[in-house]
C-alpha cells in the first residue's frame, strides 16, 4: 500500500504558499492574460477517471490508466460517480476527530503530456482539489496537499522526462483536514479550478509583495522582493534594481488611488533571469481609525453580497468567463463588495475584481460548525475543534495561505480568519500569523460577546472589527452604538437572509447603516441560489433530491439571484438600497445626493410627471448633491449611466377613494342562504359564515368570496409557519354569531375558528352595495396572539375561471411587493397575463402580491372582476395550498382557475429563514379596520385585446 497522509493535516512536497502570479518569457508580449505566457501549459481539458469505492482500493493507482472521460476542472457528481449531498451545518460523516470514514470514495486522474525537457524547472500548479490528493509523476510520488481552496504547487523537475509524461492524482473525498471544511454548501469533489505547469529557470523570482500608501495627493508604493536572487521592477518609467529580501519605493505624484467606484490600475513589470512578471497595482490605504473603517481616509460602507463558487450545471467548478459574469452582474446591481464565504476564491477573481472594482473580505477556508451540533443538540465549546491542539497547525495554514495568496490584489480589503468555528487557542494563534504578515484589518465572527460572563474577551481578542449575523436594526443601535465599551467598527457578515421570497426589512437595516459612519455595511447572505441542474427534469434540485437522508433541503436555495443569474423582486430591492444616489422633495427642487466618496456620477436623468418624460444631463460630484427644478405632483426619477438604470426613486401622493353611492337591498331568506338583491347583481350570502356564497353579474356567476387568513408559506415563514400549523390558522373558518338585515345593509358578527380550538378572532362584517358592487367592511380584533404571534392575512379570495387571464390593477409593480419590499417598485398601472404574476420560486410559496394597490380588475373578455380599497392583493394561476403542497416549481399541478386574493392585511417578509422575523409594524395587526369593494361588470365594447 501506498503511504497514506491524509489522515493527517500535514501537506506533503508542497511548495511554500507564495503570492499568486504567472511568469512570462521575456520575448512574450505583454499580457494580463496568463494563456499568452509560453511558460504557461495548461492541463485544463480531457483526462481519465477511474472510481474507487475506498482509498485501499486504489492502490498503486499510478501503474493504471483511468477508464471513463472526464473534463478538468469539474465536479465528479456531474458525471455520475458519488453522489449530490448539500449540508449546510453538520459534518455528512461521523464527527470523530481525527478519523474520517472509512468507506471514502477516491478518484485516479490520469492524462499524458509530451515535455520538451531542458535545464529548466517544472512545476505543476493546483488552484483547487476537494478535499485531498496524492500527486504521483512517471510513477514517482511527487507530494500531497488537503486544504481544497489552498493553490498547491509542487516542482516536479526530478519526475518529468524528456516527451510523454503521464501524471496521476488521486483525490480522495474527505481526510482530517475536512473536519475544517464544513462550510454550507454542496460536497463536491474533484479537481475543480484549473491546473497547469510552469516552466521556469533554475533560479528564478520566488515571492513579492506590493503595498501602498498614499500622502497627500502623492502615493508610494513599496516593492519587497521576498525572493533569493536580485530583481529588476520597473513601475512608473523607473526602473529599480532590488536585491534578494529588500525593499523599494516607488512615489508617484498625484497618485490616481484604486477604488471599487474607480479602479485605477498601474503597471508595473518584474523580471529577473529571463522572465517577466507582469502586475497591476491599485494604490490604497486602508485603515481603522477613531472606531471607523477608512479606505483611501474614507468611512466607506460595504454594499456587498456572500459569495459561494457555484453553477447549476457544473457545480463549484466555475470558468473565468462565469466569474466575470457573475462581477459584471453584481456591479449592474450596485454591489460593490464580496466576501468570499467561506473559502479563497481563484486567484482569477480577484484579479478582476482589481479591474471591475469590487472589495473583497477574504475568507480562509476554514468551518467547523458542525462541531457544534455533533451530540445532536447545540454546544459550540465542548466540541470546538478550534481549541483541539491536533488541528492547530493547519488553522494556522489555512489562514497563512489565505494572506500568502493573496496579499498584492489590492481589491482585497479584509482578512476573514474563516466562519463559524467558534473561538479558541488555534484562533487566536491564526490572528497572530495573520497579523505578522499583513497590516489590513482582520475579521471573524464566530466569538461571542457576555458582558456578565467571563468572556470580556470579546472586545480584547485582537479582532479589528465587530462582525454580527443576522441581527436586527434595533440590536445595531441598542447593544453596538450604545455600548460604551465598544470602540470598533461594526460590520454585518451576513444579514438579509435571501432564501425564496424576500428579504423584507432592506429599509430597516439601511436607514440604520446609514446613521453613523462606524457602521461598515454588511454582506446579504447570498449571492446565487445553489440549486442543482442534473438528471431528467429541467428543474433545479435541493438537499434531498437525490435520496440522501442527511441534507438539509432547501436551504441552499437563498441566493439573492437565481442559479442560472435571474432577477427577483429581492434583487432589485438590494439593487434599489444599494443605489449611489439618494433622492429628496425639497418643494419643488428635486435633490439627488451623490453618496460615492470617491467617483462623480455623471448620467441622464429621466423624470416622469402626468405621462411626460424629461431628459437632463446631470453631473454630481462624491458626497455632494444637484437640484433639479420639478412641477407639483407625483413624479419618478430614474437616473442612467451609460444606458444602464443605477437609482430611481418615486413620490406619489395618496389617492382619493373610488366613489360609492350605497343602494337599498331587497332580501329574502332561503335555508341557510340570504338572496339579495342590490342594483344590477344578485349576492347569495352565507348566513353559517357570514361569506358571499355567489354572485350573479351582467349574466355570469361568481363562486365563494371566502374570508382568508392563509398563505403558502415563504422560506422566511420557516419558522413562524410551526405557529401558524399548531393554531390551523390554514383551516380557520369564519361562524356567525350575530346577524342584522337592514334595507341597505347586512351585518354580521363572526367568529374565525379551526376545530378543537379556540376562536384566533372575531369581528364585524358590514355588506353595503352600490349599482354594480359590494363593499365588504370590517372591524376585528385577535384573540390570544401568543401562540401564533401574527397573522399571515386577513381578506378574502375569489376562485374565478382560468378564462379570468387577463389583468390590470394600479399598484406598486410590476415584480411582487410586499408591506416590508416595495421601495424598488414604482407604483403605476400595469396590464399581464395571470399566468406572469407568480414568481416561479425553485421552491413554491407565497408569491405575486402587489403593495396598496388603487385597483385590480380581472377580465375574462367579456366580464370583470373589480377589487379596490385592499392594502394588498394577488392574482394568481395556483391556490395556496397548491404552492404550499408542491416541492419543486416544476411539480406544480395543471391550472385550475384563477385566485383573486384581496387583503386588508398582508404580514411582510422579514428574512427569519436565516434572520428576524418582520419589524412589528410589517406585521398584520392584532386589530383593525378596512373597507374592500369587488364590483363585477362587463367588458366595454370596443375593449378587446
Amino acid at each position: 500500500m501506498f503511504k497514506l497522509y491524509h489522515s493527517d493535516t500535514d501537506s506533503v512536497g508542497v511548495l511554500p504558499p507564495r503570492s499568486y502570479y504567472i511568469p512570462f518569457a521575456s520575448d512574450d508580449k505583454k499580457s494580463y492574460d496568463r494563456e499568452d505566457s509560453s511558460r504557461f501549459v495548461s492541463l485544463d481539458g480531457a483526462w481519465k477517471i477511474t472510481p474507487y469505492e475506498s482509498v485501499p482500493d486504489a492502490d498503486r493507482f499510478w501503474e493504471r490508466d483511468g477508464t471513463d472521460d472526464i473534463v478538468v476542472p469539474s465536479c465528479v457528481q456531474y458525471y455520475g460517480y458519488d453522489r449530490f449531498q448539500y449540508s449546510n451545518d453538520r459534518y455528512p460523516f461521523p464527527f470523530d476527530p481525527p478519523h474520517v470514514p472509512n468507506v471514502n470514495p477516491a478518484y485516479h486522474y490520469s492524462r499524458r503530456i509530451d515535455i520538451k525537457k531542458t535545464d529548466e524547472k517544472v512545476y505543476i500548479v493546483f488552484e483547487g482539489v476537494d478535499s485531498c490528493f496524492y500527486l504521483y509523476v512517471n510513477g514517482k510520488e511527487a507530494g500531497y496537499s488537503q486544504i481544497s481552496h489552498r493553490i498547491s504547487e509542487f516542482d516536479i523537475t526530478d519526475c518529468v522526462k524528456d516527451g510523454s509524461n503521464k501524471i496521476d492524482v488521486l483525490v480522495v473525498k474527505w481526510n482530517k483536514g475536512s473536519y475544517l471544511e464544513d462550510q454550507d454548501k454542496w460536497r463536491f469533489t474533484g479537481i475543480f479550478r484549473d491546473v497547469y505547469l510552469l516552466i521556469r529557470p533554475k533560479k528564478h523570482l520566488t515571492d513579492y509583495k506590493i503595498e501602498t500608501d498614499s500622502v497627500g495627493s502623492d502615493g508610494s508604493v513599496t516593492f519587497e522582493n521576498k525572493s533569493g536572487i536580485s530583481v529588476s521592477a520597473e513601475f512608473c518609467g523607473e526602473v529599480r534594481s532590488v536585491k534578494a529580501n529588500q525593499k523599494t519605493i516607488f512615489t508617484v505624484k498625484n497618485a490616481k488611488l484604486w477604488s471599487a467606484e474607480t479602479p485605477f490600475l498601474y503597471d508595473m513589470r518584474i523580471e529577473a533571469c529571463g522572465e517577466t512578471v507582469y502586475e497591476r497595482v491599485g494604490i490604497r490605504t486602508v485603515a481603522i481609525k477613531n472606531g471607523l473603517f477608512l479606505l483611501n481616509g474614507k468611512p466607506i460602507k460595504f454594499y456587498g453580497v456572500n459569495r459561494h463558487d457555484f453553477h447549476p450545471d457544473k457545480g463549484c467548478a466555475l470558468s473565468k468567463a462565469d466569474m466575470l459574469d457573475d462581477i459584471l452582474l453584481m456591479k449592474s446591481l450596485n454591489v460593490n463588495a464580496v466576501r468570499t464565504s467561506h473559502y479563497p476564491a481563484s486567484p482569477l477573481f480577484y484579479e478582476l475584481c482589481d479591474e471591475y472594482g469590487l472589495y473583497v473580505m477574504s475568507e480562509a477556508d476554514l468551518e467547523s460548525h458542525g462541531s457544534a451540533k455533533c451530540d445532536g443538540g447545540y454546544d459550540w465549546e465542548k466540541y470546538a475543534i478550534t481549541g483541539n491542539p491536533d488541528f492547530r497547525k493547519n488553522v494556522e495554514e489555512r489562514n497563512v495561505c489565505n494572506v500568502e495568496e493573496h496579499k498584492n490584489r489590492p481589491c482585497v480589503v479584509i482578512w476573514s480568519l474563516g466562519n463559524e468555528s467558534y473561538w479558541g487557542v488555534n484562533m487566536k494563534n491564526a490572528l497572530r500569523e495573520v497579523e505578522a504578515r499583513d497590516a489590513r484589518p482582520i475579521h471573524y465572527e464566530s466569538i461571542f460577546a457576555d458582558r456578565n460572563g467571563e468572556k470580556e474577551y470579546y472586545i480584547d481578542s485582537g479582532l479589528h472589527m465587530v462582525s454580527k449575523m443576522y441581527c436586527s436594526p434595533e440590536w445595531m443601535v441598542n447593544s453596538y452604538i450604545n455600548d460604551e465599551k465598544e470602540t470598533r467598527p461594526l460590520v454585518l457578515c451576513e444579514y438579509a437572509h435571501s432564501m425564496g421570497n424576500g428579504p423584507g426589512g432592506l429599509k430597516e437595516y439601511w436607514e440604520t447603516m446609514e446613521s453613523s459612519d462606524r457602521f461598515m455595511g454588511g454582506f446579504i447572505w447570498e449571492w446565487a441560489d445553489h440549486g442543482v441542474r442534473y438528471g431528467k427534469d429541467s428543474g433545479f434540485k435541493y438537499g434531498g433530491d437525490f435520496g440522501e437522508y442527511l441534507h438539509d433541503g432547501n436551504f441552499c436555495i437563498d441566493g439573492i439571484v437565481s442559479p442560472d443569474r435571474k432577477f427577483k423582486a429581492g434583487t432589485l430591492q438590494m439593487k434599489y438600497y444599494y443605489q449611489p444616489l439618494k433622492f429628496e422633495r425639497n418643494g419643488d427642487q428635486l435633490v439627488i445626493t451623490n453618496k460615492n466618496y470617491f467617483a462623480a456620477l455623471t448620467g441622464e436623468l429621466v423624470i416622469t410627471q402626468s405621462g411626460k418624460r424629461t431628459a437632463t444631463e446631470i453631473c454630481v460630484p462624491p458626497r455632494e448633491s444637484v437640484s433639479v427644478k420639478t412641477n407639483d405632483g407625483d413624479l419618478k426619477a430614474e437616473c442612467f449611466v451609460n444606458g444602464r438604470e443605477i437609482a430611481r426613486a418615486q413620490f406619489v401622493s395618496k389617492k382619493a377613494s373610488a366613489n360609492f353611492t350605497p343602494v337599498k337591498i331587497t332580501s329574502e331568506y332561503n335555508g341557510h342562504a340570504l338572496n339579495i338583491a342590490a342594483g344590477k347583481n344578485k349576492y347569495v350570502l352565507d348566513m353559517r359564515s357570514g361569506e358571499i356564497e355567489s354572485v350573479v353579474a351582467g349574466g355570469a356567476v361568481f363562486g365563494r368570496i371566502k374570508f382568508n387568513l392563509w398563505r403558502a408559506p415563504t422560506d422566511n415563514d420557516m419558522h413562524i409557519k410551526h405557529k401558524w400549523y399548531a393554531r390551523f390558522l390554514k383551516h380557520a373558518v369564519p361562524q356567525v354569531r350575530r346577524y342584522c338585515v337592514t334595507d341597505t345593509a347586512v351585518e354580521f358578527d363572526i367568529v374565525v375558528a379551526a376545530d378543537g380550538l379556540l376562536p384566533v378572532l372575531k369581528a364585524k362584517l358590514l355588506y353595503t352595495f352600490d349599482v354594480e358592487s359590494v363593499r365588504i367592511a370590517i372591524d376585528y380584533e385577535q384573540t390570544d396572539t401568543s401562540k401564533f404571534e401574527f397573522l399571515p392575512r386577513i381578506g378574502f379570495v375569489l376562485k374565478l375561471c382560468s378564462s379570468f387571464d387577463k389583468i390590470k390593477y394600479a399598484a406598486y409593480g410590476e415584480a411582487e411587493t410586499y408591506c416590508d419590499m416595495y421601495e424598488y417598485a414604482f407604483k403605476d398601472e400595469y396590464e399581464s397575463r395571470v399566468a406572469d404574476m407568480y414568481h416561479r420560486y425553485i421552491k413554491p410559496q407565497e408569491s405575486g402580491s402587489h403593495f396598496l394597490p388603487d385597483y385590480a380588475e380581472l377580465s375574462d373578455g367579456i366580464s370583470t372582476v373589480r377589487a379596490e380599497g385592499m392594502r394588498s392583493f394577488s392574482v394568481l394561476p395556483y391556490s395556496a395550498d397548491m404552492l404550499e403542497s408542491a416541492m419543486h416549481d416544476h411539480e406544480l399541478p395543471p391550472v385550475d382557475g384563477t385566485y383573486l386574493s384581496a387583503d386588508y392585511h398582508m404580514s411582510g417578509l422579514g428574512t427569519n429563514s436565516c434572520g428576524h422575523l418582520p419589524q412589528e409594524k410589517y406585521r398584520t395587526p392584532s386589530k383593525g379596520s378596512g373597507a374592500i369593494t369587488f364590483r363585477f361588470g362587463r367588458k366595454e365594447s370596443g375593449d378587446g385585446e
